[in-house]
């Protein structure tokens, strides 16, 4: 409310016409001042004596000037009288008060008493101090008709009837502003949530894109559109399940937030892209060839595969269909584009192998050597040839080696920060990532069978490792394997975090280890199957080069 000025409540030129009459009616002359001095209304001026003489003169226009700031600061609730600075002549100012505030002034001047007329000498003095002619001076102030002190408060008291009709009338118009503000601020927040209430009617929340009901809409629309070439494009988020139950749901809803701008930001202005329910999106494509459409689905596959951002791989399957409006209805096209996107589906599905794709990207991060994991997963397998296993069961501990710390890909990345230390939390967290790794093996066919090798891949002779702190023969045979191959090459090559000492101090001291943490049994039948080992060449792990 303190913000308001005076012109925001007052319409300036009827207050112009207003004292302008007045000015003749009551022949003095008046004008609106701010409490600074500054003009809200033009001078009225009944005469000519101030306008043509005392101004013309800088020391005249000066001392006008001063006059009137002084007068216009006062802020008395009674009119205060004095004389002016330049001629001599009597001066008044009539606050306007709105609220409390002083917003203007309304002076009044060229007023001759005539119980405070000067000595001729006296106004003499005053036209050589001004620097005037003299005789002009006289002239022109002796033109000015003398009304009595009772009249000048007559004068005065109409005017101070006046400020407060003016001071009611601000109050009345500032509450009218008010709640005409008010009304337009709630016509504005009325048309915000009616433009939000249509943009939640027709929009999916997670996605941006239109939802389920947007699309129905436009398709019944195109529906009846004979003749137009339309193409229908459906979609599927590949992995969204898996992503859920490995990851949780919010890695699950980015998966679709990636997919949905991918989608969109590929699509023409005309083009509808929805997001109708789960991982399914639908694409309608007006005036638009086959081969535009194919072209289209081929794109948002582009895209989506260099997207390396998620955990588990950012694909979808798409399939598409152009509408022959002479033979099949618009539903019917989108069935054969969805017939489409399941064949692709299926296909898609031997293409992609998720498992190798999280390792990737637990080498990516560094949290994994790529060169360790393929060193211990070809020692497994060479080992369990060694002891005698079948080769279809030492192709499953190769396996299982590879992907025993897969469950890693769980954790947060904090935790693998070089030069970071651990506390005892994070440790505990850390050892969970067996049992991660075991819910993930389970979840892909081609780590099925080795998922409880997985498990207990860190489980201790003497019965102190995780998860389940098994001991001697309950752990299973092919963990016992993997537990000492994959210590041994951790131990014995350059990894992120260490590694690379020599091989006779880690034999030395992994036999100190036998029995304790090892099968001493079995490390044994290791160290004499490193005297004939002859490991492949391992190929450069840009991970190692720093």
């Amino acid at each position: 409310m303190d913000t308001y000025t005076f012109q925001d409540i007052f319409d300036m030129d009827f207050l112009q016409k207003l004292i302008d009459s007045l000015s003749v009616a009551l022949q003095v002359g008046i004008s609106i001042r701010g409490p600074k001095g500054e003009r809200f209304t033009k001078d009225s001026d009944y005469c000519r004596f101030c306008r043509d003489v005392v101004k013309k003169s800088p020391v005249g226009r000066a001392r006008c000037d001063l006059s009137d700031r002084a007068l216009s600061a006062h802020n008395d609730e009674k009119p205060y009288i004095c004389h002016c600075q330049s001629a001599g002549l009597t001066d008044a100012s009539v606050p306007i008060i709105v609220e409390g505030r002083h917003l203007a002034s309304i002076l009044v001047g060229q007023v001759r008493l005539a119980e405070d007329v000067p000595e001729e000498e006296e106004y003499r003095t005053n036209a050589r101090i001004l620097q005037l002619d003299e005789e002009e001076f006289l002239e022109h102030v002796r033109a000015i008709p003398t009304i009595t002190r009772a009249q000048f408060e007559h004068i005065l008291d109409l005017l101070s009837l006046l400020a407060g009709q003016f001071s009611q009338l601000g109050c009345g118009n500032l509450r009218l502003q008010d709640a005409i503000r008010s009304l337009e601020s709630q016509r504005l927040l009325h048309q915000q949530e009616k433009t939000v209430l249509e943009t939640l009617a027709e929009k999916d929340s997670m996605t941006g894109l239109y939802n389920r009901r947007k699309f129905e809409e436009v398709a019944d629309m195109y529906a009846g559109q004979k003749g137009r070439r339309i193409c229908m494009v459906s979609a599927d988020a590949n992995f969204l399940k898996l992503t859920n139950d490995i990851f949780g749901h919010k890695a699950g809803d980015q998966l679709l937030i990636n997919i949905a701008k991918i989608m969109d930001s590929l699509a023409k202005s005309d083009w509808l892209v929805a997001r109708c329910g789960g991982d399914e999106f639908r694409v309608i494509l007006p005036d638009t060839t086959l081969e535009t459409a194919l072209d289209y689905c081929r794109r948002v596959a582009r895209d989506c595969g260099k997207d390396t951002t998620l955990s588990l791989p950012l694909s979808v399957a798409l399939g598409a269909a152009d509408w022959d409006s002479e033979k099949e209805t618009l539903q019917d096209c989108f069935s054969r584009a969805d017939v489409k996107m399941y064949q692709n589906k299926q296909a898609l599905k031997h293409e992609q192998h998720v498992p190798e794709y999280i390792m990737e990207r637990l080498y990516d991060r560094q949290i994994l050597s790529r060169i360790v994991v393929d060193h211990a997963a070809e020692m497994a397998q060479a080992f369990s040839l060694c002891l005698g296993l079948s080769r279809e069961q030492a192709r499953e501990v190769g396996l299982a080696a590879r992907f025993q710390d897969i469950g890693m890909a769980k954790l947060p990345e904090s935790f693998y920060i070089r030069g970071q230390s651990r506390t005892e939390e994070e440790t505990l967290r850390i050892r969970t990532h067996v049992t991660q790794g075991y819910t993930m093996a389970r979840q892909f066919e081609e780590l099925y069978k080795v998922a409880d090798v997985i498990l207990h891949s860190h489980e201790n002779w003497d019965g102190t490792g995780y998860p389940n702190q098994l001991a001697a023969e309950q752990i299973p045979l092919e963990a016992r394997i993997i537990h000492i191959v994959g210590d041994y090459t951790y131990w014995t090559m350059p990894t992120i975090s260490g590694g690379n000492y020599p091989r006779d101090a880690v034999r030395r001291k992994m036999a100190e280890l036998a029995g304790s943490i090892y099968d001493p049994g079995l490390t044994e039948d290791f160290f004499r199957f490193l005297e004939g080992y002859r490991p492949s060449e391992p190929e450069p792990d840009a991970g190692e080069q720093d």
